[in-house]
């Protein structure tokens, strides 16, 4: 008896394995082949390019929050130095050569945008203003930027947690 129940379990889980190798067998000789296109390049570029600014600020961006966070006790010269430095590194980055030309161009506009944020910010800092057109130079480079991202598909990226 226990001979026979294993027999027929056995035949039934091959014939249920056909069954289910039958349902997915897919026929892709008539499927459509998508064409490979330079998006995937695009993205990665773009996400490069994000990431090196990032590194860029990172870099030298303490003396600029710890004199702006000690409410103008902190080393003036070394803050308005380092955001200089900040601003002439940014300029500094290189676009590759295999990105679209109006993409490339959108990405070095921005990059002089956030270049001049920091300039901005120097600016102000040394003068002891509020900081109205250091708010306006990162708002226009956001503004930017994420046009150029929105471009190919991506979110707008946001720079705020990165230069604070």
């Amino acid at each position: 008896m226990k001979k026979w129940i294993f027999s027929m379990i056995l035949v039934l889980v091959i014939v249920l394995s056909a069954c289910t190798e039958e349902a997915n067998n897919v026929d892709t000789a008539d499927s459509e082949q998508v064409p490979a296109d330079k998006s995937g390049e695009t993205v990665t570029v773009l996400m490069n390019i994000q990431m090196e600014m990032i590194q860029t600020i990172r870099k030298h961006l303490e003396p600029v929050t710890s004199y702006e966070m000690s409410a103008g006790e902190g080393d003036l010269e070394a803050a308005v130095e380092a955001s200089n430095r900040i601003a002439n590194e940014l300029r500094g980055i290189e676009i590759p050569e295999n990105l679209d030309d109006d993409l490339s161009a959108d990405m070095k506009d921005s990059i002089e945008l956030l270049a001049l944020y920091f300039e901005e910010r120097a600016a102000a800092m040394s003068e002891g203003s509020d900081g109205e057109e250091v708010t306006a130079a990162l708002d226009t480079f956001h503004q930017k930027i994420g046009e150029a991202f929105e471009e190919v598909g991506l979110h707008a990226p946001n720079f705020e947690k990165d230069i604070y």
